[in-house]
């Protein structure tokens, strides 16, 4: 029997994935993780015949990714600020929307000589690691109530050398009595306990703890407000990511809670995702 030429399987693979918003993308992506291989060699190597036990793994992958499954759990692999992350179903997969609020962080930190930093819910630890890449000289701090989750995130610091940033179990501020921070940030979960996005087969694979907040989606973003000051130096700053219609809600609730300077800033698609108040002085 004639073996598939990797360049036919591509094809196969891509229009096979008919649930993905980008087969293209994705059969891309499988195809490495299961050859091991780059961009580079997959180009030039299209024409050469594929194993029979990789054509079968392959196949498999494009029926799990049809039922829903991330492409970054099938490949336990996700780039975010150019840093290649591990992943898996404990955590979040991290979305380029969540850079604004690296940005956002980065911007802020400016102020500061030697900030300190303090993430909430680290996840992955995709946040953490980009902004010890930016800001070597600051002392972060991150934190996650899933113990699976700092376990994901240890692999990833440790992957990518960031010796400035403390893992922490903690239920938000918990544990962290008496600490001060020139920066507070986190991407809290903030979707509404019944919106029907939650019904997107991607995200039903996601942990749900990571997603939902409450029937407005914004419980989490209230605590963290309402509890923030007391960890902030005057001065200070608290970055909030959150969905794409929120802002008008969360500026309020930073303003209720007297931060001031308080704004929103944009993501890539031109919505206000991230708001951020200040501690006065």
């Amino acid at each position: 029997m004639q073996r598939l030429k990797i360049r036919e399987l591509l094809h196969w693979s891509s229009r096979s994935l008919v649930n993905s918003s980008s087969p293209d993308i994705d059969a891309w992506a499988l195809l490495k993780f299961v050859l091991q291989v780059d961009d580079a060699w997959l180009i030039a190597n299209e024409q050469t015949p594929i194993d029979p036990q990789h054509e079968a793994r392959i196949r498999k992958l494009v029926d799990f990714r049809n039922s829903g499954v991330p492409v970054a759990y099938l490949t336990n692999s996700r780039q975010f600020w150019s840093k290649d992350l591990h992943v898996n179903s404990r955590v979040l997969v991290p979305r380029p929307e969540t850079e604004t609020l690296v940005e956002a962080v980065l911007n802020t930190a400016r102020s500061f000589l030697s900030p300190t930093i303090l993430e909430l819910g680290t996840g992955s630890g995709a946040i953490a690691i980009a902004l010890s890449t930016e800001i070597p000289h600051a002392e972060i701090t991150a934190t996650d109530l899933s113990r699976d989750a700092l376990a994901i995130a240890k692999i990833n610091l440790g992957r990518h050398n960031c010796a400035n940033v403390k893992l922490m179990e903690a239920d938000w501020f918990s544990g962290l009595e008496g600490r001060k921070f020139h920066l507070i940030c986190s991407n809290p979960p903030y979707i509404a306990r019944n919106d029907p996005h939650l019904e997107a087969p991607e995200l039903q694979h996601e942990p749900e703890s990571a997603l939902v907040s409450g029937e407005d989606g914004l419980d989490a973003i209230r605590q963290i407000v309402s509890e923030s000051s007391g960890y902030l130096h005057p001065g200070g700053w608290l970055v909030l990511e959150h969905a794409y219609d929120q802002a008008m809600q969360v500026q309020s609730i930073m303003n209720n809670a007297r931060f001031v300077d308080v704004h929103s800033e944009k993501d890539l698609m031109d919505h206000d995702r991230v708001s951020l108040g200040r501690r006065p002085e």
